[in-house]
């Protein structure tokens, strides 16, 4: 991101411009940002709030003028409360907060993402093909726990792989084969339990590598603080007690989270 100087270090046999000085005066798109390792944090912080930046091995700072789009497929908040994700920096980057949601919550773009893969694919040299309404709705019925990406390599192997022009349900089907994944989490019962509902919630979800603690104690955090509320009638003293936790760390995570203590407050 910062660059460095010719010598910085062994194999440093030239300076090279990061991608701060580069986009200067422009959009910087950080991919990825839980990931991010907590000494790039700290210096990506740093840039932020001061708008300078210096080169590794290099002693000049740089003024930088650039706006920061910064995406990530994990819940940053329970990464901030374990000590993996720095809540300054959060805050630094959380000024407009756009959330995507899965694309199975959002079928409805599936048609037209297709029909734009299906152009892609084209361009890079597959056959030009086309869905029938079937075809695309037998799409839409799928759970796609790979989000648009899993979308545009079904279309990509469909192109790739279909006999005819046109392609329709069946050839759907025999193409990429049907699909067994519960689409939902299941709900607990007296054999399986609370586990079983979170092993079918995890099979469902599929989080990727490196998501999967994170993933799945956003999913549970916020059912379970509802819970303590509604047990407690809102009284947030009790639901900390209930829980374990400490209250000023309950009321933290209740606004974190959006909750309204008094809609569980009994008259």
């Amino acid at each position: 991101m910062f660059g460095h100087e010719k010598g910085a270090f062994t194999g440093a046999i030239a300076q090279a411009i990061g991608k701060f000085e580069q986009a200067n005066g422009g959009t910087l798109f950080l991919d990825e940002i839980g990931d991010m390792p907590a000494e790039a944090q700290t210096r990506l912080l740093r840039a932020l709030q001061s708008g300078r930046i210096r080169r590794v091995g290099g002693r000049q700072e740089i003024a930088v003028n650039v706006r920061i789009i910064a995406a990530t497929n994990r819940d940053l908040t329970p990464m901030i409360a374990t000590g993996t994700f720095r809540e300054d920096l959060f805050y630094r980057l959380n000024v407009v907060p756009i959330v995507l949601p899965p694309l199975r919550e959002r079928r409805e773009d599936i048609a037209a993402l297709v029909q734009h893969f299906l152009v892609l694919a084209a361009e890079d040299g597959l056959p030009r093909r086309t869905l029938t309404p079937d075809a695309v709705e037998r799409l839409e019925q799928r759970t796609w726990r790979g989000n648009v990406r899993e979308l545009r390599n079904v279309v990509y192997r469909l192109a790739l792989m279909a006999r005819e022009e046109r392609i329709d349900a069946d050839s759907v089907n025999d193409i990429i084969g049907p699909e067994n994944t519960p689409a939902i989490l299941p709900q607990a019962d007296g054999q399986g339990g609370f586990g079983a509902a979170l092993a079918g919630w995890l099979t469902a979800e599929n989080p990727p590598p490196g998501a999967l603690y994170h993933r799945a104690l956003a999913a549970f955090e916020k059912p379970l603080i509802e819970y303590a509320l509604g047990r407690t009638g809102g009284n947030q003293l009790r639901a900390a007690q209930l829980l374990g936790i400490n209250r000023n760390t309950l009321r933290k995570r209740i606004g974190e989270l959006g909750l309204e203590p008094e809609r569980f407050t009994t008259s």
